[in-house]
C-alpha cells in the first residue's frame, strides 16, 4: 500500500473496527441529544446489569482498565449522582456499586435499546453470532497481552 508499510489488511480491519465503534457511539449520541463518554455509558449498563453487585475490580477487568482509571470513572459518576458506592454486607472490605434513579434514567435515555437493536439487526442472527465469536477471540488475545485473566462471561 504505497509508502506506508504498516497499513495492511490487519491494520485496515483494526481501523474499520475503530471507525464503526466511533460512528455507532456518535449516532447514538445524536439520537439521544446527550453526550456521555462511551466508557461511562458502558459502565452504566454493566452496573445496572449486575444489580448493585459489581465491584470496581470486576468493572476494571471487564473494561481492561487500570484501577486508578476505574476509580476516577467511579468518582466522576458518584459526583454526578449516577451511582452510589456501598460496603458489601457480608465483607466490609468489598465495595459495591449501584445505579441511582438518576443513573437509571440516563442509562435508558442514552443507551437507547431500540437504536442498538436497529443497528445490530442489520446483521442476520448468524452474522451476529459470528461477530460475537470473532470479537471474543480478539478480546481474549488482547486481555492475554494485558495479563488479564479469569474474566467471566457477561452474566446478563
Amino acid at each position: 500500500m504505497g509508502d506506508t508499510p504498516f497499513i495492511d489488511e490487519y491494520y485496515r480491519l483494526w481501523l474499520l473496527l475503530a471507525q464503526t465503534r466511533s460512528a455507532i457511539f456518535k449516532s447514538r449520541e445524536k439520537r439521544s441529544g446527550r453526550y456521555v463518554p462511551s466508557n461511562q455509558a458502558a459502565a452504566l449498563v454493566f452496573i445496572w446489569g449486575f444489580k448493585g453487585q459489581i465491584t470496581p475490580t470486576i468493572l476494571a477487568r471487564y473494561f481492561s482498565l487500570e484501577r486508578h482509571s476505574v476509580s476516577e470513572l467511579i468518582t466522576r459518576m458518584v459526583a454526578s449522582g449516577l451511582i452510589t458506592k456501598h460496603r458489601d454486607e457480608n465483607d466490609k472490605k468489598v465495595v459495591r456499586i449501584a445505579l441511582t434513579p438518576k443513573g437509571r434514567e440516563l442509562c435508558v435515555k442514552v443507551m437507547d435499546a431500540e437504536y442498538i437493536r436497529s443497528v445490530m439487526s442489520e446483521l442476520t442472527a448468524e452474522q451476529r453470532e459470528q461477530l460475537e465469536t470473532y470479537l471474543q477471540i480478539l478480546l481474549k488475545r488482547a486481555r492475554g497481552e494485558l495479563g488479564i485473566k479469569n474474566v467471566p462471561p457477561i452474566p446478563f
